[in-house]
């Protein structure tokens, strides 16, 4: 059992939402069968090891006192994961169930799973629109943001997958959990049902003209 596997079955534990180990077969499947209520949700649980860049900033961290300057695309890592994990979930959801994908970033409270990177993972890279003047002595300047390439969730890819959860281990026995949903999930997970057992919910705004939806909290 991972590490990531151990800490998601003590979330459900500790918030009472039945937790079904889904035993493996010849064929990759998701890893658990979840309980809320009278609703089955499938869960696809992943987590987030340090890469090879990551290592050598922990250990200049250690040694010296400040870490490597690191470069990775927003929402990378997150997006491997998606394509990891969707076969597996629609398989099993079958287009009758709810499904999430629980990742888990080692107890960091920030880093691959935060709502940036989830929110950029899912809905595209952020853009920003500038308009150059024809008349060269004027600035160029600009006209809004949008959404662009490395889209995962669309009206027609990743559908199965309903949200993303973060995990995080804040202390040794305080876990975090929060609930990202997909606004293209072809089953929705009911947020009035997942308010009962006291997760972190969010959505996305409805979309402006101008700028990138951010994620808005559902109040309880």
């Amino acid at each position: 059992m991972t590490q990531s596997e151990e800490l998601f079955e003590q979330f459900c534990n500790e918030t009472g939402i039945d937790c079904l180990k889904i035993e493996e077969g010849d064929e990759k499947s998701p890893d658990y069968e979840l309980k809320f209520g009278d609703i089955t949700v499938i869960a696809e649980v992943k987590e987030f090891d340090r890469n090879d860049a990551e290592k050598a900033s922990d250990k200049s961290l250690k040694e010296r006192g400040y870490g490597e300057a690191l470069g990775n695309t927003p929402g990378d890592r997150i997006r491997k994961k998606i394509n990891s994990a969707s076969p597996q979930i629609k398989k099993r959801t079958k287009g009758i169930n709810p499904g999430i994908l629980v990742l888990f970033d080692r107890g960091m409270v920030a880093g691959h799973i935060d709502p940036y990177n989830i929110r950029v993972a899912m809905c595209g890279l952020e853009q920003v629109h500038i308009s150059v003047p024809h008349d060269p002595s004027e600035a160029p300047y600009t006209t809004g943001m949008s959404y662009g390439p490395k889209r995962k969730m669309t009206e027609t890819a990743n559908t199965s997958i309903s949200a993303i959860g973060a995990l995080f281990a804040i202390g040794p026995k305080e876990l975090k959990f929060s609930l990202y949903h997909n606004k293209y999930a072809s089953v929705p997970l009911d947020p009035d049902v997942v308010s009962k057992y006291g997760i972190t919910q969010y959505i996305l705004e409805e979309d402006i003209d101008g700028r990138t939806s951010g994620w808005e909290k559902i109040e309880p």
